[in-house]
């Protein structure tokens, strides 16, 4: 395995946590956030409790705000804006970091001043009062509002057209249960934080509905995706249940917990956090803008309606369900696999090939497993999704590797070191 791939294994790769081991190392890892946490790991979490839409571009923006913020006073990095003013003397980066944070959300979300109010407090509790805490403050503020002014137009928050399906053969349409319309149709306008375009990394089209690579992962997704009568594992059934919280949620609190317990500088957290959070951000742009050039169908309109698809290796399943919810938007290529990618690659080249960690779903609430790699668990991942039903194996491998590409390229580029 090298590091800038991710395999999906027909395989599970992660294992439940022994019970007395798996509840001690919860609980040091608990222990270590209290006593820990810093002011990059506490604002992460604000941002996971105020929740808003397109997340993702929330946390890209308070991390990309604190990481300009911290390094301006700090040093050692290139700035992701260009011409920040200079910090004033004796500025505290703690201070600017927790400046900076407020400073994005009380623009993206005025009606929760209140709270933003109080997590300020909390986080300048532990600085001495006086210039270096207010001049900190202010000036993380100012590095937020240019951060947020460059962003006004991304057109993240517009709008997308509607959908409208063919319903030829292999045209994606509404999965039951869906909302009346899918979600995120405006990607291909949407401006990613580090990538040229969100198009830079798109894939080629799926395999011909005629292919016997798509009658293979139809199979496949029939027998162990179906909601009655499959060939899962009780514990596969559980791996699926298990991935179903959204990839950006599940790598910012493997994040906070791993960084809490770390020992590093703020200036490496604010980093960590926010090459991060680019990265989750671009890989999503950039597999849903393929996802509407390409408008591929669900396995469960796919195994219902295989008898039109021309493939004489594939029957139809009128009454195939699948074991988990379909999310609402085209199935190719997988935006778990891109998201999970990218989040892997970036957390890998930061921490290490080989670093162990637990984590937690609340999908599963109380089941903790123990991954080898963040290269397995986004492996483990994908293989949820078939398990789910919601996918096709060779759309996760996609994924997957544009993901990969996202990740390498914001590493590439951006917040590099200045030697």
């Amino acid at each position: 395995m090298t590091v800038d791939s991710c395999p999906i294994r027909p395989r599970a790769v992660a294992r439940r946590a022994p019970a007395l081991v798996a509840v001690f190392m919860a609980a040091q890892l608990v222990l270590a956030g209290s006593a820990r946490a810093d002011v990059t790991t506490s604002w992460n979490n604000t941002v996971n409790v105020i929740g808003g839409p397109q997340n993702q571009r929330t946390w890209a923006m308070v991390h990309l705000a604190m990481f300009d913020a911290v390094n301006a006073i700090e040093g050692g990095y290139t700035p992701y804006q260009r011409h920040l003013p200079a910090p004033p003397a004796g500025a505290s980066a703690e201070a600017a970091a927790a400046g900076a944070a407020h400073g994005v959300l009380i623009r993206l979300f005025p009606a929760r001043a209140a709270d933003l109010a109080a997590a300020l407090t909390a986080s300048l509790s532990t600085i001495p009062d006086g210039p270096g805490e207010s001049n900190g403050v202010a000036y993380g503020d100012a590095v937020a509002a240019l951060l947020y002014t460059a962003r006004l137009d991304d057109n993240m928050l517009a709008a997308g057209p509607a959908y409208t399906s063919t319903n030829a053969p292999g045209d994606y349409q509404l999965t039951p249960g869906a909302p009346p319309q899918p979600v995120n149709t405006g990607a291909a306008s949407w401006r990613p934080f580090g990538l040229r375009s969100v198009d830079q990394f798109r894939p080629a089209p799926p395999p011909s509905l005629h292919s016997g690579r798509y009658a293979r992962d139809l199979d496949e997704t029939r027998r162990m995706g179906v909601l009655l009568g499959s060939e899962r594992t009780p514990e596969q059934d559980l791996i699926g249940r298990w991935h179903t919280e959204q990839a950006q949620f599940q790598f910012n609190r493997i994040a906070r917990a791993a960084l809490d317990a770390d020992g590093g500088s703020i200036l490496d957290h604010a980093r960590i956090l926010a090459l991060l959070n680019m990265a989750l951000n671009d890989a999503t742009a950039a597999v849903f803008e393929a996802k509407y050039v390409y408008r591929f169908w669900r396995p469960t309109t796919a195994i219902r309606r295989a008898g039109e698809d021309g493939n004489r290796h594939t029957e139809p399943d009128p009454a195939w369900t699948p074991f988990l919810t379909t999310p609402p938007h085209p199935e190719y290529p997988a935006a778990h696999g891109a998201v999970q990618g990218a989040a892997a690659r970036v957390m890998t080249a930061l921490l290490g090939r080989h670093f162990a960690f637990l984590a937690t779903s609340p999908t599963v609430p109380g089941e903790v497993r123990s991954f080898d790699s963040f290269a397995d668990f986004a492996a483990d991942g994908a293989e949820a999704r078939i398990y789910g039903g919601m996918h096709f194996r060779n759309s996760l491998e996609v994924g997957s590797q544009l993901g990969t590409k996202v990740g390498r390229w914001i590493l590439r580029h951006y917040l590099r070191p200045i030697h």
